[in-house]
């Protein structure tokens, strides 16, 4: 197994920063995508409402690589912390 770096620990921080951003995009997305399903703009509000998807998926994403930090470097894995 490789070991876990100081440089390993200070990217995942970086992820989990991010991560308040990625779900930011998601509802900001789907909040537009509601906007122009209002004015009844069916195919932009559905281009919207894939990016928001997207980016839920992209926070799914990031939430693996964090986990998978903790597993390296034999930490409490985060996605488990107070569940």
């Amino acid at each position: 197994m490789m070991k876990c770096s100081e440089g390993l620990l200070e990217i995942q921080k970086t992820i989990k920063n991010s991560l308040a951003d990625e779900v930011m995009g998601t509802v900001r997305y789907k909040d537009i995508s509601t906007e122009l399903g209002a004015l009844g703009e069916k195919d932009y509000s559905g281009i919207f409402q894939l990016l928001s998807q997207a980016e839920q998926m992209h926070k799914m994403v990031l939430e693996g690589l964090v986990d998978a930090i903790d597993v390296r470097c034999r930490k409490e894995v985060s996605s488990q912390k107070g569940a």
